[in-house]
């Protein structure tokens, strides 16, 4: 099977999502399928090649590809991907209906976003500058972790100490004070703390970690056997990642 110039691509990691995966090469070329595209969630736009089979994800070459995170949702019409480089910049793409790409959101508040092309997705990864840009106020040191919940993001600093959280927060995904409907990107005072490992997104419920993966804090709607068993998962993908204490 040849994908995009890739002929049998192998992966040395492929991160799982509820509608899509998306498979790292050992050269960090990247490439994603599942049950649909229709919100961009793929990254890519190669229609020679099914989307529910491996395709080369849309990067400049000189990008080269170290983690990759995909959705946890159970709405077809919905998901969104992101990725880290070797440089450590954290891309998006996917649905952005609730602002859950942290794209173009550092000069908007929750209700004054603008989407780019007029489109409420992006089929293309794009860097996430506004998430960067906020994680440089706080003495930015690099990404540790990322989930994608159904419609919300989290992103946890490589100083173990700070999540920051975007998308829908109706259901107190987030982590912010009042629960807003939706909000940019910005340090969740409810999930942040010490000592962080991990941080885990499933549907719309948000946990953070410690070592041995038992839960500092959990947020959201979480009281269902579907959600718990996202949860589980992500926690043994954490450990699989190094994440956790793998003696513990």
């Amino acid at each position: 099977m040849e994908n995009n110039g890739v002929k049998n691509p192998i992966f040395v990691y492929v991160a799982e999502g509820t509608q899509h995966s998306i498979g790292i090469t050992a050269n960090g070329a990247a490439f994603s399928w599942g049950r649909s595209t229709s919100m961009g969630q793929l990254g890519r736009d190669n229609t020679d090649m099914p989307f529910k089979r491996p395709g080369r994800v849309n990067l400049p070459n000189s990008v080269r590809v170290t983690k990759a995170f995909a959705s946890n949702n159970s709405d077809p019409e919905s998901g969104h991907s992101a990725i880290i480089d070797d440089k450590g910049n954290l891309w998006m793409a996917g649905c952005d209906r609730w602002q859950q790409l942290g794209l173009g959101s550092s000069n908007s508040g929750s209700t004054g976003y603008t989407w780019q092309g007029g489109k409420q997705w992006q089929d293309r990864f794009q860097i996430s500058q506004s998430v960067e840009e906020l994680m440089k106020k706080d003495n930015y040191s690099g990404i540790r972790d990322v989930a994608l919940g159904g419609d919300h993001t989290l992103v946890l600093s490589s100083n173990r100490r700070f999540v920051y959280a975007y998308g829908k927060g109706g259901d107190g995904q987030l982590g912010f004070v009042g629960k807003p409907f939706v909000s940019a990107p910005k340090r969740s005072p409810i999930l942040s703390g010490k000592n962080i490992a991990a941080v885990c997104a499933v549907e719309s419920c948000s946990v953070t970690l410690d070592d041995v993966g038992a839960t500092i804090a959990k947020v959201g709607k979480c009281r269902s056997s579907k959600v718990s068993e996202g949860i589980s998962r992500c926690v043994e993908n954490a450990r699989r990642q190094g994440l956790l204490d793998s003696n513990k």
